[in-house]
Order: structure tokens, then C-alpha cells, then sequence
């Protein structure tokens, strides 16, 4: 069984000890019905990331974090970037969630010609939602590191220089090779996945020009949300 996690980043330090935040509190206390002395996962992005195991200790109302000791943790091997086309709100948190929790990097959301949601669509208060929702999500999965997710591009503005230089897409057609035989196992590697309908010939035609390798991920169809959460779970178990 997994113990309790907060992020200590969010806290304030002092004399080795960890004052945790209203909002850790009723996470900790309230919702995970903590109590003193409980043992926590500490998740420290300092130093290249750490996990600690922490005492929870309360005093006068004041709830707070001791060290107790240190943690081990393994870094990724593989660095995921998931390239990704707007969704309608309840696929495009699914692909949120999924992505938390296998560890995806970074995501870049994508404006597509057959993208449905449009990019100034009330942009700031869903950027503000996804942030949650991937927070929430690497804390489950025990991210030291969240999953960062960039603002949303059209497909026109996507920073092609910046991206892994391993780079594959799903996409639709005969030509598209299974993911098994070219996925990467180590280092940096992007994953992009269009809309519902897929790609239009122009972006298919963009992508194969920028270095993408069409892959499939069987005979079947999949919905974007689908073939985005399998296609980042193969890469992730498939470093295991």
C-alpha cells in the first residue's frame, strides 16, 4: 500500500521541518484522514528531484512535516512529449489524467483543422483546469516532477526546433507501421495524435516533412483520447 503524498515545494521550511499549506491540510487531514505520527511521501523537486518519508506532527492546529528519512527513486529512462489535438472537454481530461499518471513529460495542445474546441475559447480558465488535473494526477502516480502542459498552439505555430528528435504520429493509413518495431526505449521521444477524424492530408503532409514516423496501433479504430492514452502507455510500459 502507497503512502500518503504531498508536494513539499508547496510548503514552508524551517529548522528540517515542513509547515504544510491550508490546501495540503485538507488533503492530508480531511480527505486522507491522516493523523499525527502518520508516515507521508514527501515529493521534493530540488536537487534533481528527491522522495522523502516524512512524520506528520500537529501542534495548536498547525500541521506540519519532519523528515524521518529518504526514499528511493528511479528516474524515467524515457522522456515522453505527448503532441496532442484539442478534444472536447471530457476526452481531452481523460487524456489529461492518463498522462499524469504514466509520466508524460510535457504536453503541447494542438489547434488542428478538424479540431472542434478552438484555441481563444475561453483558453485561461481550462489552461487553469488542466494544470489541476495533471497535478492531481502525477501525485497519485508519485511524480516528483509534474506533468508541465505548454499553452495551446495552432498547428501552424507548432515549435518544431524544440521537440525530441524522436518523433512519431499516430496516424491512419497503410503506411503506418506498428508502434512496437520503432518506439524508442531510452531517451526523448514525441508522441502526436490528431483529432477525432485524424489528421487532414495537409497536417499528415507537415508532419511526415518535420520527421514524424506514422505508426498504428492495430486494425482497430480508436477515438483520439483512446490512441493517445495507448499509445503513451506502450511507450511507458514498455521501459519497464
Amino acid at each position: 500500500m502507497s503512502l500518503p503524498r504531498v508536494r513539499l515545494d508547496r510548503c514552508t521550511r524551517e529548522d528540517g521541518v515542513w509547515r504544510l499549506d491550508a490546501p495540503q491540510v485538507r488533503h492530508l487531514v480531511k480527505s486522507l484522514r491522516c493523523y499525527d505520527g502518520a508516515a507521508v511521501e514527501g515529493l521534493l523537486e530540488e536537487n534533481g528531484g528527491m522522495k522523502l518519508l516524512m512524520r506528520l506532527e500537529s501542534k495548536d492546529g498547525v500541521y506540519c512535516l519532519r523528515e524521518t528519512g529518504r526514499l528511493e527513486r528511479t528516474p524515467d529512462k524515457l522522456e515522453i512529449t505527448l503532441l496532442i489535438a484539442l478534444l472536447k472537454a471530457l476526452q481531452f481530461d481523460e487524456v489529461l489524467r492518463a498522462s499524469a499518471e504514466l509520466g508524460v513529460g510535457e504536453i503541447l495542445p494542438v489547434e488542428c483543422e478538424r479540431s472542434v474546441p478552438k484555441t481563444g475559447e475561453r483558453l485561461p480558465q481550462k489552461t487553469l483546469r488542466w494544470r489541476k488535473i495533471l497535478d492531481e494526477g502525477s501525485l497519485v502516480a508519485g511524480s516528483v516532477f509534474p506533468t508541465k502542459i505548454n499553452p495551446a498552439v495552432k498547428f501552424g505555430e507548432i515549435p518544431w526546433d524544440s521537440l525530441p528528435e524522436n518523433r512519431i504520429a499516430a496516424v491512419i493509413s497503410p503506411a503506418s507501421r506498428p508502434i512496437s518495431e520503432i518506439a524508442a526505449r531510452e531517451g526523448q521521444v514525441v508522441y502526436a495524435v490528431g483529432p477525432e477524424g485524424d489528421w487532414s492530408e495537409r497536417e499528415t503532409s507537415v508532419l511526415l516533412s518535420r520527421n514524424f514516423v506514422p505508426v498504428t496501433l492495430g486494425k482497430r479504430i480508436l477515438r483520439a483520447s483512446t490512441a493517445a492514452m495507448a499509445g503513451c502507455a506502450w511507450l511507458r510500459l514498455g521501459t519497464c
